[in-house]
């Protein structure tokens, strides 16, 4: 027993170790030449709570980065290459993790990441790990460039160094061929090197320099680096005049730029430091803007605004008159709801007024759905909307804005329009038997009190009849004492009280012939035939449905469709569209019998049907279900089984034993 917890003891102790060692092992990366990596190397801090440290990484033992307590020092082989990763890098690696960027055939090899707690004894922990760098791609590139930060004004180079001078370099900014920019074109050249040149940089310089290499053979090779240019925070807009409107919120921008981030940001009024901390309702936002709860005559004035960062000030913007001025008020206004004929006319009534002498704000009508205003059936007049004549597509939403240099105002009416027709049939659907037609169709609008009808005829014919659908709440009809294989046209016309409405699109529909008689039909045939060999195969989804393609007119055929009913009911049935052989139909009743139908539809949308094949969904989720509660309840009483017979040997039999002494 003592043995056997010894052993185990060092089982434990040798899987840990093994796991310590295992996370120490040397790491092997890739890179292409201009490419960048992460080393990934963590911390592992004295019972897991974070001292000072010190972080090397060496190359062949020298120090090529090191950092502590936010000093960093870089080799010259690395400056402007190499960095700590982000703090938002830092969820995904480890905190002494480093980007190494514009990698070099000359970075190939192997990396260690060390870690030091100078006030600690031993200053050294299981801290550290070794990187292998495997450089690829470098057939073109000998040097690429690197990441660089400037002062504006000051020069900026990128290096693109090839291995020959044959190969051709092309220079690009943010994606951009650099020709294509006029004003760093005035600045910037590119030397026989193959090295760019910027001077003097500005801050619009900023982003993204490519250098893409190329060789007689195609070949090409593309290295990236970023330029970033610091200037002093500077005012890029200010106003000459702004309104506030009286009693009400508002906000008095500083329209600025900064690299390095603003540090601070002056405000003057009439020449004086306007500091918000001690004027009440004013209040600093966060890029500096200043807040007014509620806007009096104090607040106009003069105002000024200097931003800083750590580079400085460019200077103060230049003068801002604020100016505080009542906001328009509606005077009159229109109702909430007008109803109007068609082609009568209407006047919707708008004013307002924005201070004590009468002066009116610029008013202006809207239509809220971004439609126009009736073109030559309206007029304004005072500030009133007059619409002539007035159609359906008049009907919404009309806004009446008043607006002055302080704020805009809104109101809002709504028009409706009597005797407006409902919107025709559409989506028309068939399913053909050989004597009937069975016809389905949607709406666009609902309205009470419509009627549809059927109107179909022969297709050589010129007489159209007509059948009236017997409720106003079912979409769908069948058509009766039709011809077998004989081909016909449907539509559907929607009719309300006010008159007759719209007529569907029509359809072709070929009806079937009789059982027994040979597939043939009276007339010419259908530009495709019709699908053949339907089979219907249950999956644990839905039933799978595949057919062969008509055995002619494939050079007519547009696209399949899938229609299948539940039985016995024929009028309750869904349909798919399809350019396959197969379809799945899913979403079915469990346990429950589908008569299967596929139609192939030509171009000019005649339709051929095959016969109806019975498709039964069993339901493989309930089975599973049963079959694993069975399951579960077999292995439940054989796990019981076990436990008696093992109790029963192991009590039962020393105590008969006992009974018998």
């Amino acid at each position: 027993m003592v043995s056997a917890v010894y052993l185990l003891a060092f089982f434990v102790g040798d899987l840990v170790k093994g796991y310590y060692q295992e996370d120490n092992r040397p790491r092997y990366l890739t890179a292409a030449v201009g490419e960048g990596v992460v080393l990934n190397c963590d911390i592992d801090f004295p019972q897991d709570f974070q001292i000072p440290y010190k972080l090397l990484w060496k190359r062949r033992g020298e120090v090529i980065y090191s950092w502590q307590d936010g000093i960093t020092t870089e080799s010259d082989d690395y400056v402007g290459r190499i960095s700590q990763v982000s703090k938002h890098q830092q969820r995904l690696y480890g905190l002494a993790s480093i980007n190494l960027t514009s990698i070099r055939e000359s970075d190939a090899g192997w990396f260690e990441c060390r870690v030091l707690f100078p006030n600690r004894t031993p200053r050294s922990r299981n801290n550290g790990t070794w990187f292998h760098l495997t450089v690829s791609g470098g057939n073109l590139l000998a040097i690429p460039p690197i990441n660089k930060t400037v002062t504006e004004g000051d020069e900026a180079q990128f290096a693109c160094l090839t291995k020959d001078y044959e190969i051709k370099v092309r220079w690009f900014k943010d994606g951009i061929p650099l020709t294509e920019y006029t004003d760093l074109m005035t600045r910037s050249w590119v030397t026989k090197e193959n090295t760019l040149t910027i001077r003097p940089t500005n801050s619009g310089d900023i982003g993204e320099y490519e250098c893409e290499a190329s060789n007689y053979e195609g070949e090409k090779q593309t290295a990236r680096a970023f330029l970033n240019v610091q200037y002093r925070a500077k005012v890029v807009y200010a106003p000459p005049e702004i309104h506030l409107p009286f009693g009400r919120p508002a906000l008095i921008d500083c329209h600025f730029r900064a690299n390095p981030p603003l540090t601070n940001l002056r405000w003057e009024k009439d020449g004086f430091l306007f500091d918000p901390y001690n004027i009440q309702g004013v209040f600093y936002r966060r890029n500096g803007s200043l807040f007014i709860s509620k806007v009096d005559e104090t607040h106009s004035g003069t105002y000024t605004c200097t931003p800083y960062n750590d580079l400085g000030s460019d200077g103060p913007s230049t003068n801002m008159h604020v100016l505080v001025q009542r906001p328009p008020v509606f005077v009159r206004t229109p109702h909430n709801l007008y109803l109007k004929k068609l082609g009568e006319t209407i006047e919707l009534p708008c004013d307002a007024r924005d201070d004590d002498d009468g002066h009116k704000p610029n008013i202006v009508w809207y239509k809220k759905d971004g439609m126009s205003l009736p073109m030559g059936r309206y007029s304004i007049k005072e500030g009133n909307l007059t619409i002539f004549d007035i159609q359906s597509d008049d009907k919404g939403i009309y806004q009446c804005t008043a607006t002055n240099k302080a704020a805009t105002i809104v109101a809002e009416t709504e028009l409706l329009v009597e005797n407006v027709p409902s919107s025709a049939p559409y989506n028309l659907t068939a399913i053909s038997s050989a004597n009937s037609v069975h016809l389905t169709w949607l709406i666009g609008r609902q309205r009470v009190n419509v009627d549809f009808s059927i109107w179909y005829k022969r297709r050589d014919n010129t007489e159209w009849k007509t059948f009236p659908v017997p409720t106003t709440k079912v979409l769908e009809a069948t058509i009766t004492n039709l011809e077998p294989a004989t081909e016909y046209e449907f539509m559907v016309l929607c009719k309300d009280d006010y008159g007759d409405g719209l007529f569907s699109k029509s359809i072709l529909v070929w009806t079937k012939h009789l059982e027994g008689e040979p597939e043939r039909f009276n007339g010419n045939l259908p530009p495709v035939g019709y699908p053949r060999n339907i089979t219907v195969r249950p999956t644990d989804t839905g039933l799978l449905v595949a057919w062969q393609r008509p055995e002619y007119g494939l050079e007519f055929l547009k696209r399949y469709q899938v229609r299948w009913t539940q039985r016995p009911d024929d009028y309750i049935f869904g349909s798919a569209d399809t350019t396959n052989t197969t379809y799945l139909i899913t979403n079915l009743s469990e346990g429950t019998e589908y008569d299967i139908q596929v139609v192939a539809l030509s171009i000019d949308d005649q339709q051929s049907v095959s016969g109806k094949v019975i498709g039964v969904f069993p339901g493989y989720k309930s089975i599973r279900a049963v079959a694993t509660g069975i399951i579960a309840g077999l292995a439940f009483l054989g796990t019981a089984f076990v436990a008696v017979y093992y109790a029963k040997r192991k009590w039962c039999r020393p105590y008969q034993t006992a009974l018998k002494n």
